[in-house]
């Protein structure tokens, strides 16, 4: 996979950033709009199943920090907490995206 050793090559890092989208076009939609993560993936084969899966845990992290993904108790809302998954589901899809691994993609799609 030349992809994949020339992304490991050039990027050691990818930043999560969680968008807005007119799903969040509410009061409560800048909580998350802006914040991002770095995630590091120079130590990480990219070639191995083992290691795409590594990087897509990491990703998996970066995402519920980003988008601040708590309980209802923590919450306080169904509402708030709809949302946080919604930013979850999207800024990891798009991180995937943004890597373009084949093996990931797949994982991210199982």
């Amino acid at each position: 996979m030349k992809e994949s050793k020339l992304l490991k090559g050039l990027l050691a890092a990818i930043v999560i950033v969680a968008l807005g989208a007119p799903a969040y076009a509410t009061a409560d939609a800048s909580d998350f709009k802006g914040k991002s993560v770095k995630v590091s993936y120079a130590d990480l084969n990219l070639e191995k199943v083992e290691g795409v899966r590594a990087l897509y845990r990491r990703l998996q992290q970066a995402s519920r920090q980003v988008c601040n993904i708590r309980g209802l108790h923590e919450e306080g809302s169904l509402k708030r907490i709809a949302e946080g998954r919604q930013c979850y589901h999207r800024t990891l899809s798009e991180a995937v995206a943004q890597i373009d691994n084949r093996l990931l993609t797949q994982i991210h799609s199982s």
